[in-house]
């Protein structure tokens, strides 16, 4: 495992607190074409001003670029005489060709797809468009079989990915054991110099709560084995499918939230006897009226550490997170 080169120390870095969770204190700067982010350093602007720019450009090491188009976000790999792109957000194809156009005069020769979902891959088609020369299309075994198992309407991989690409000089790590968002979720880390980016889509969501029932994901447990799989894993900056960079203190708030979710709920279970939820009519009456119970005992728990400054986030998405894990400790 390749020792860590950068220190909070060197920094010059303190910690402060962020919602009553630890966390480092992010510098915020305007994003960058040319000067390479620090560690911790994030992109300024409000997630609304971000979604209706056309695109924004940070560069993180001499060949990786983050690009970011109405709340998308794309990892840009320069090689040594083409273009990698992971994803290819839909609606998007076009803005995302402009911002390549001020990074680099290099074509496009590879494509890689982190999921099957669509928002991250309907704009293939838009990148492929009109294109002279041949692009690589890279994927897993599992994105590909689930691209044919949906029919979905994307231009299909024409290379399988397993735990290794090489592009243009450039090493890049595959993953293929993220599960809790989709089965098919893969990671990248992209080595350059003495920088390592990791593209993970739908699993962090910076500086925010995360999204309705942790972005959709179809099992809580994995989702939870995720976070610790991301803790494990040696890379400085994250690529996010939506908002902005992440770095580990942004997957540790997540396990502290998740932490104070479960303790909340374990006094919900506590505090709410099942005997008294059953009545006349159906048993799932009966179950849905205990969870909610349990559940809305424990909203009020969190509410009291993670509600203040983010009032409507929180409205909008905590009781799916909660109503989620009641369901992984019920049943497990």
């Amino acid at each position: 495992m390749k020792t860590r080169k950068k220190s909070l120390s060197i920094l010059g870095l303190s910690l402060l607190l962020v919602s009553s969770a630890a966390a480092q204190n992010y510098i915020y700067k305007p994003a960058s074409l040319t000067k390479q982010a620090v560690n911790l350093q994030k992109i300024e602007g409000a997630h609304l001003e971000r979604f209706s720019k056309p695109f924004e450009i940070q560069r993180l090491s001499k060949n990786v670029y983050w690009v970011s188009a109405s709340y998308y976000n794309v990892s840009v790999v320069v090689g040594e005489k083409g273009v990698l792109l992971i994803d290819a957000p839909i609606m998007r194809g076009e803005r995302i060709l402009k911002a390549i156009q001020q990074i680099t005069s290099k074509p496009i020769t590879a494509l890689a797809y982190s999921h099957s979902h669509k928002d991250h891959l309907g704009g293939a088609a838009a990148i492929l468009k009109g294109r002279e020369n041949e692009i690589t299309i890279y994927a897993t075994k599992e994105v590909k079989e689930e691209l044919v198992a949906h029919g979905m309407d994307i231009p299909a991989p024409t290379k399988i990915l397993s735990t290794k690409l090489h592009f243009e000089g450039i090493k890049i790590d595959v993953g293929s054991n993220i599960n809790g968002h989709t089965e098919d979720n893969t990671t990248f880390i992209i080595h350059d110099g003495d920088r390592d980016i990791i593209h993970a889509v739908d699993l962090v969501h910076p500086d925010q709560l995360e999204f309705k029932d942790f972005s959709l994901s179809h099992d809580v447990l994995k989702y939870q084995t995720d976070l610790k799989t991301l803790m494990s894993l040696e890379w400085d900056v994250m690529v996010t499918g939506h908002g902005n960079l992440a770095y580990r203190e942004d997957v540790k708030f997540i396990q502290t939230y998740i932490g104070d979710a479960k303790a909340a709920l374990g006094q919900g279970f506590g505090q709410t006897k099942f005997e008294n939820s059953i009545k006349p009519g159906s048993p799932y009456a009966w179950f849905e009226g205990y969870k909610e119970d349990v559940v809305n005992i424990a909203l009020k728990i969190l509410s009291e550490k993670y509600r203040t400054g983010r009032e409507e986030e929180f409205d909008l998405t905590a009781k799916s997170h909660l109503e989620g894990i009641f369901w992984s400790m019920y049943t497990r």
